[in-house]
């Protein structure tokens, strides 16, 4: 009891500590659970041309990543610091089971465009208050304590009850309505819908629904997902919509003319007010039906090669604005840049019902309608759309956002601030450093600031280059098109330029891109396992959709196998916490290990361990997405997959003999991909493009967290330092890149082309420490860019290349190597090696303090850093009959632990035959395979020891740490 009373008195003192050094009236010094403790700015997300207004007590929720180190398990040891009410839910955790990112809930007052500071410590998990949600037997209650809601569980009607201040604000049922032909259909009508509570707090409740829309008899039309999104102290509520048709049990495409939220309310005498464009408004007393609708716009709305006819032909034909009154029409369509902010209220002179649905103006053919008796509908497909049969395709998915306040008229905020707490909501942003520090986005470390990533497109004469600010959004996209913007997923540039800069537009396009990717892109499959069953549902996986679907639906277009850029939506969910990302992007990952793997055998299959490479982008693509659900799915299927992709194509080895024969090339470095190309028949070549950028780029999703066995995660690092060696060798030299290189021919200059390596270029520094890898490629990368598209610049890869060359830290070199080219200590003739057997003694010193990591190999002959071949002369500098590269030499898994300092004497016993053995285990290899690699008693082998270090950057040192007190 008395370490009980001790630890809660150490807690209250360090959470006043805090206030006090936030106040500046303490130095920060000390140690807490979370140190140090994590600096946010809570403030509007606000795109460029968007003016901010005051929020008062208002929900910010966002996702905050801790580091590995603090240990924390349980949102019971976290807390907040500059704020009295909030609440945590943990988004994922590190392998160890610790916690990687958490969501943060809390209320913040912000002026107009500004922001309040908060920290994230150590704490109780939670504020003080009850739970807002009640679970009974058949309804659920949320207090909020400004309103009570009351949801039923089954026959979802949206809200039973509305309550404010004792005054109800709903009457009758309402629900989620569609029609089809002549038929209404309802989730009232479903007698087997559900409600549960999905997440409870003293800031926040969400409130899961799920069910059909039903007609009072017949089969249902869709399914459907609604999380209702409650808040402390607030009238407030957020609806998210999720339409489905994936469900087995209803294989078609379905045909409808509208969908609608509809809310019978209280209101009498109803007025309406309708945003009718920036910063005007039509308000006034109903006449019978007013309504708005939103028809085709241009407003922020971007295409990518086409696709908003195809949209507006089979979506919304009419386009602009229509506002209309009783009879009254008092603004007509025909303008495409004409648009709704997004807001609406229903108002009397004692009751307000402010409504918005996010992105109206290009969520078309969408729309509010008000009626005279308070009827009041939010149209998601609006009835007023003069086209009366859309297609919803099957796998289909489509989700809307909707934000709902009833308050006493007295009390009520204006529309637009309601609607601006879903368009451009109260988010919280760490230090860029913090993201970086924590390795919070796919483990990587080395990401450039925004000011390095300025300066660095200043010192290669590209200062104009520039992501834009602006909440842009996509419904259509043409995956399968080619073109440097559609070769890599922009939406995760976007975000780390959010992270780098806190550009608030930025971040609302990535989110509205990855909007679309998953409920737009992605196959869902709702009542079975694709993975699973799909084989037996659907023999060929090139006619999985109804017939005709392509010909009927609007949201038909689903990722296509080589432009899947889907690795944007695990981080689009950590900053958000939105359940419905995680779920799709899950969904993704089904569909694709059906459509890419299902033991269907070796041909179209890459994840079930066969020796088929196809296509190189189709290929790096299923690589590149099983890294990243390896690391971000929780499912155990996706470590099987991932390490049978590595292992398969680990083991593979080209040869100069045969075309046909993919592989590595143990000398060189490269890897060969006999479909990358067009070749001469009996020629070997790899489009620089998809094998030395899309290739290796797939392995940044890959940690060594990902590998039961850790030598595959150091055996592939060190292939593509090969192959980053291939580069510098045979590329790089280049003044224009050539769009083929044939590998086994001289290659002269091409006029023009570049291509991104920046991946493989910093991991070559950052393996070596060799800043040659920087300076020869930077050269290359105006260019590049010019070449490319400028969002590439905050690619990921590119951002470590610029952290790697502003922040040369990397300090790496040999243990007593023989010289002259030789970088391994010997044999068992030296007098560090003692032999014995298959087991060899290694003995020597500490060569610097500090080391913080060996690399262990051996080879049966000596080894070289790399053999350094010039493909003009055809000529190596280390004849490969006599040296073996260092990185292509076997890993040895028992490297000790360095000793602190210089001079220390370090020792490690190895069993060559097992070294050999084990390897061969990790690839399933077998005497015969190209691979293979046996055990020779009569081979003295040689050993080679690598140290590394990193130092800290010069610029990090006047940065200063500020601690939990």
């Amino acid at each position: 009891m008395a370490l009980l009373r001790c630890e809660l008195v150490m807690r209250v003192l360090c959470c006043l500590f805090m206030v006090l050094c936030i106040a500046g009236m303490a130095p920060f010094q000390g140690v807490c659970g979370i140190n140090p403790a994590v600096k946010i700015l809570v403030h509007e997300a606000l795109p460029e041309g968007v003016a901010g207004i005051k929020r008062a007590h208002a929900v910010a929720s966002f996702g905050v990543p801790l580091d590995r180190s603090n240990g924390a398990r349980s949102i019971g040891e976290l807390g907040l610091v500059g704020a009295s009410d909030y609440q945590f839910r943990v988004l994922h955790r590190y392998p160890d089971g610790a916690i990687q990112w958490v969501l943060v809930d809390t209320l913040a007052s912000v002026e107009a465009g500004g922001n309040k500071t908060i920290w994230l410590t150590n704490g109780s998990g939670k504020s003080a208050g009850p739970h807002l949600a009640v679970d009974g037997p058949d309804r659920i209650t949320v207090n909020t304590g400004a309103a009570l809601f009351v949801i039923r569980k089954t026959n979802y009607n949206v809200f039973d009850s509305v309550v404010v201040d004792g005054t109800p604000f709903i009457q009758g049922t309402g629900g989620i309505t569609a029609v089809s032909g002549s038929t209404r259909y309802s989730s009232a009508l479903d007698n087997d819908s559900t409600a549960v509570i999905e997440e409870n707090g003293p800031v926040k409740a969400v409130i899961r629904c799920d069910g059909h829309l039903k007609p009072e008899s017949g089969p249902w039309l869709f399914g459907y997902t609604m999380r209702m999104y409650f808040y402390r102290n607030t009238g407030r509520v957020r609806l998210d919509l999720i339409m489905k048709n994936a469900e087995m049990a209803s294989y078609s495409v379905k045909i409808f003319e509208s969908l609608r939220i509809e809310l019978p309310t209280t209101v009498s005498a109803p007025n309406y007010l309708f945003s009718t464009g920036p910063g005007t408004e039509s308000h006034g007393p109903i006449n019978e039906t007013a309504y708005l609708y939103q028809g085709y716009s241009s407003h922020k709305y971007i295409q990518y090669l086409g696709g908003a006819s195809m949209l507006r032909q089979r979506l919304a034909p009419d386009t602009g604005l229509k506002v209309a009154n009783g009879g009254a029409v008092i603004h007509p369509l025909g303008d495409e840049t004409h648009h709704s902010e997004g807001f609406a209220a229903m108002y009397s002179e004692e009751k307000q019902i402010n409504c918005g649905i996010r992105n109206l103006y290009g969520m078309w053919p969408a729309g509010f309608t008000m009626e005279d008796d308070g009827d009041l509908f939010i149209d998601i497909f609006s009835p007023w759309n003069s086209k009366d049969d859309i297609g919803f395709a099957f796998f289909a998915h489509d989700k809307r956002q909707v934000v709902l306040e009833f308050s006493k008229e007295e009390d009520a905020p204006l529309p637009r601030e309601t609607f601006y707490a879903i368009q451009y909501p109260l988010t919280g942003r760490a230090a860029f450093k913090h993201y970086r520090d924590t390795g919070a986005v796919y483990y990587e470390k080395r990401l450039a600031t925004h000011e390095e990533t300025r300066r660095f497109l200043a010192e290669i004469g590209l200062e104009n280059y520039e992501i834009s600010n602006v909440d842009s959004m996509r419904r259509y996209y043409g995956w399968g098109e080619t073109g440097g913007p559609n070769q890599y997923d922009v939406s995760l540039c976007l975000y780390l330029h959010y992270l780098q800069t806190g550009n608030s537009g930025a971040f609302l396009a990535a989110q509205n891109m990855d909007h679309h990717k998953m409920f737009g892109a992605t196959r869902h499959s709702d009542d079975f396992d694709v993975y699973a069953e799909g084989l037996e549902l659907f023999a060929n996986v090139n006619t999985v959709n109804p017939s005709g679907q392509e010909q009927l639906s609007f949201n038909f277009k689903f990722f296509d196998r080589q432009h899947s850029h889907d690795i944007s939506v695990p981080i689009g969910y950590f900053l958000t916490g939105d359940e419905s990302f995680k779920a799709a992007w899950q969904d993704h990952g089904e569909y694709t290990l059906y459509d890419q793997g299902s033991g269907k055998g070796e041909v179209g299959s890459y994840y079930d361990g066969t020796t088929y490479i196809g296509y190189p982008r189709t290929f790096s693509r299923a690589l590149r997405r099983a890294g990243a659900f390896g690391l971000y799915a929780g499912n155990e299927v996706w470590r099987e997959k991932m390490c049978l992709m590595v292992g398969n194509f680990m083991g593979m080895r080209a040869t100069s003999l045969d075309d046909h024969q993919d592989g590595w090339d143990l000398d060189r470095g490269f890897f060969y991909m006999g479909e990358s190309a067009v070749c001469p028949e009996g020629v070997r070549c790899n489009k620089v493009f998809m094998v030395y950028d899309i290739f290796p780029n797939s392995f940044w999703c890959y940690a060594p967290e990902a590998f039961d066995d850790p030598l595959m995660y150091d055996d592939f690092r060190d292939y593509l330092l090969g192959m980053a060696y291939h580069c510098i060798m045979e590329l790089v030299p280049l003044e224009h890149a050539t769009y083929e290189m044939f590998l086994d021919t001289a290659n002269g200059a091409a006029e023009k082309g570049e291509y991104p390596l920046s991946f493989l270029m910093a991991l070559g520094y950052e393996m070596t420490g060799d800043d040659a890898f920087l300076i020869q490629y930077k050269s290359h990368y105006k260019a590049m860019l010019s070449a490319q598209s400028k969002e590439r610049i905050y690619s990921p890869y590119s951002s470590k290349f610029i952290h790697d060359y502003y922040n040369r830290n990397v300090v790496a070199g040999y243990v007593a190597p023989v010289g002259n080219g030789r970088v391994d200590m010997g044999n068992s003739s030296a007098a560090s090696v003692a032999r014995q057997g298959s087991v060899y003694t290694l003995t020597w010193n500490a060569p610097m303090d500090g080391i913080q990591g060996y690399q262990l190999k051996v080879a049966p002959v000596p080894m070289v850093e790399n053999l350094n071949f010039n493909q003009v002369t055809r000529t190596y500098q280390y004849d490969p009959g006599m040296y073996d590269n260092y990185w292509a030499a076997l890993n040895v898994a028992n490297e000790p632990t360095p000793k602190q300092k210089r001079g220390d004497v370090e020792s490690v016993s190895v069993d060559v035959a097992q070294v050999i053995s084990a390897y061969n285990g990790r690839y399933g290899l077998s005497e015969g395979d190209p691979a293979y690699r046996s055990y020779d008693p009569g081979t003295d082998y040689y050993f080679a020891v690598k140290y590394n270090k990193v130092v800290p950057a010069d610029h990090e040192k006047v940065i200063p740490l500020l601690p939990c007190p």
